[in-house]
């Protein structure tokens, strides 16, 4: 990782636009009176999902967090990076080295398994070896046409213990990079041999679309029934998440995530028009997965059987994840009256999670291929976290003794303390007195003994608590054409309407500048700090894509579909602005309409404000009610 990747990764702009702006939540984003030119209504917006900010009033300018800092301190990227850098505890001398060897290792291994997907896939499509994987296929109703099927390229591995093997080895390939990829499989005499035989492959791909891996289920009696490739330095399953290259965008825009079990569950959803649903990698969630949802969204719902087994792993999973969580959603904290009406404060978990459950034996993929409607209740109908762990507990806990009573207390406390609400936590408490068959006042007599033994109440909050770090994703469109750019110089001319505006982030904006001044790698090199040399390097070390021909006419298309979607996510941009700007003219048109009422009345001016908003207010809770 980058030294200004790193920083980004650390940094988030909500807390460096507070610092600077008073902001308010509008919708998922924030919106506040633009600090670069004087207005009465806000027109400034941070955009926490892409981690942008953009002023649709009289600068029209936007960009990230390096830009906002230059703009604001009036100061060149380079002291913007030393200001942001001690704001995320990086130190700026420890910059990592330029692409080495062993990242070129990386991209032929990555290469590797992509030639593999595309073998894999089109054996499945054509070959007769394959007709039993298709007639699965057809049973599960797994998509392997359409956008859907180009996206997650199901395909099959034959059985032969070698023909993967003389495949690659024939494209340049060694058997050592082939066993480091996870394809081949190193015997103790030294000989390799194919390790997914005769089975349908779920090719899995990281967040950035790149396929990394394989997740294979057996056909026959071959055991064991589902195979990953091993672990690796480009495959971890402990931080995939199968079909997030596809569910990231419309997770943003629906601010909700979906996890499901397997495989066949994510690409049914996906088919149906649920593109937001992921799955783990047939292991529970750890830090990396709560890190990489944490970048999306902070609504997460868990579909998990509805059988006493899925039950148990739900159990399970919200007690493993809880903290995780809290490291990467961050908390917000709470104050409310504690003892003698002191004012105290708690830090509750900085998300929403819920529980999809499932009808008995019933698979999500079974439930939406069969009754679309059925899977959208579900999901609608999903209950909160607290609610699903305090009612399962209750109903499964051996209370018949003073001590079962004690240990169900002491399980359900620390999930019931992520409440916000203190009514909310003390309606389970209502419910867990009735459950357990003591009066209240003697559960909260123990609760308090608990308490003390593991304090959950402090008078100040904790540092940080309320600001959790969102950080930000890949602009992979910027980095693809500044690389065709820096690498293929007959490409100059075509970027003639490509203006530095375009670009959102502040790194990629400096690099098309200084290129625009001398388009030569080196040189441009030598005049650049040491961080953006360093990004230079990393937009140098990516290949063209593989399978996908080097000629000039492929990278001029390439370069013209680059200028053209970024100018359309500028447009959108505009397209933003002009509708914000239409709403807050009719809504001062609205305002003027209602004071002018009043002012006939004889009603003064506070009087008049203060009637408005009361009815607006009340207008919104008929709305919500």
């Amino acid at each position: 990782m980058s030294t200004i990747s790193d920083i980004k990764e650390r940094v988030d702009i909500v807390s460096v636009v507070s610092e600077y702006v008073q902001l308010t939540k509008a919708g998922k984003n924030y919106r506040g009176l633009c600090p670069f030119h004087s207005e009465k209504h806000g027109s400034f917006f941070v955009f926490p999902d892409r981690q942008t900010w953009h002023c649709f009033g009289a600068c029209g300018t936007g960009g990230d967090a390096f830009s906002f800092v230059m703009k604001k301190e009036n100061v060149e990227f380079k002291e913007a990076l030393r200001l942001l850098a001690e704001r995320a505890g990086v130190t700026l001398e420890q910059i990592s080295a330029p692409p080495t060897e062993r990242d070129e290792e990386k991209e032929r291994l990555l290469s590797a398994i992509d030639i593999t997907a595309e073998f894999y896939r089109s054996l499945l499509l054509t070959s007769p070896s394959a007709a039993v994987a298709r007639e699965y296929v057809a049973r599960r109703k797994i998509p392997l046409e359409g956008e859907v099927g180009e996206a997650f390229r199901v395909g099959y591995s034959p059985a032969g213990w070698t023909t993967l093997r003389d495949l690659l080895l024939a494209r340049g390939y060694t058997e050592r990079e082939l066993v480091e990829a996870g394809l081949l499989v190193q015997k103790e005499d030294g000989g390799t041999y194919d390790r997914f035989r005769d089975r349908l492959m779920f090719t899995v791909s990281d967040a950035g679309g790149r396929v990394v891996g394989f997740g294979a289920r057996a056909l026959g009696d071959l055991e064991p029934k589902y195979l990953n490739s091993p672990q690796s330095r480009i495959f971890d399953k402990g931080r995939i998440l199968y079909g997030i290259h596809r569910a990231r965008t419309s997770a943003r825009r629906q601010d909700r995530i979906i996890l499901v079990e397997g495989y066949t569950d994510v690409l049914q959803a996906h088919q149906h028009g649920w593109d937001n649903v992921v799955a783990p990698m047939g292991t529970s969630l750890t830090e990396h997965h709560a890190s990489l949802l944490s970048r999306i969204t902070k609504n997460i719902y868990l579909a998990l059987d509805g059988d006493e087994a899925g039950q148990a792993a739900a159990m399970k999973t919200i007690r493993e994840t809880t903290g995780r969580f809290r490291n990467a959603f961050g908390q917000r904290t709470v104050a409310e009256l504690g003892p003698k009406g002191k004012q105290t404060f708690r830090s509750v978990l900085d998300a929403d999670i819920r529980i999809i459950v499932l009808p008995a034996g019933r698979d999500p993929d079974e439930i939406i291929s069969e009754t679309p409607d059925n899977w959208a209740r579900l999901v609608d109908s999903a209950v909160p976290y607290v609610d699903f762990y305090v009612d399962t507990l209750t109903k499964s806990a051996d209370t018949s003794t003073a001590r079962g009573k004690r240990e169900l207390l002491a399980a359900c406390e620390p999930v019931i303390a992520e409440l916000e609400d203190a009514m909310d936590r003390s309606r389970f408490y209502s419910r867990l007195s009735r459950a357990l068959k003591i009066p209240e006042r003697d559960l909260l007599a123990e609760l308090g003994r608990i308490d003390r033994r593991t304090p959950q109440l402090k008078t100040e909050p904790a540092a940080g608590a309320s600001k959790p770090q969102r950080r930000p994703g890949t602009l992979a469109i910027e980095e693809y054409c500044l690389c065709l750019l820096l690498t293929t110089p007959c490409l100059r001319d075509r970027a003639g309407t490509l203006e530095c505006e375009t670009f959102e982030s502040t790194e990629n904006r400096q690099l098309y500048e200084a290129w625009q001044k001398d388009g030569d790698a080196d040189r441009l090199r030598s005049s650049l700090d040491d961080p953006l040399a360093e990004h230079l390097d990393f937009l140098l070390s990516k290949p063209f894509p593989p399978g996908v021909p080097c000629d000039e006419e492929t990278q001029k298309r390439a370069l013209d579909e680059c200028i053209l979607r970024l100018q359309e996510r500028q447009a959108k941009r505009h397209q933003f602005m002009m509708e914000t700007t239409l709403e807050r003219e009719r809504l001062e048109q609205g305002l003027d309409a209602e004071l002018a009422t009043l002012d006939e009345a004889g009603v003064t001016s506070n009087e008049r404000l203060h009637q408005i908003f009361l009815q607006r207010d009340h207008r919104g809770r008929d709305k919500r009610g």
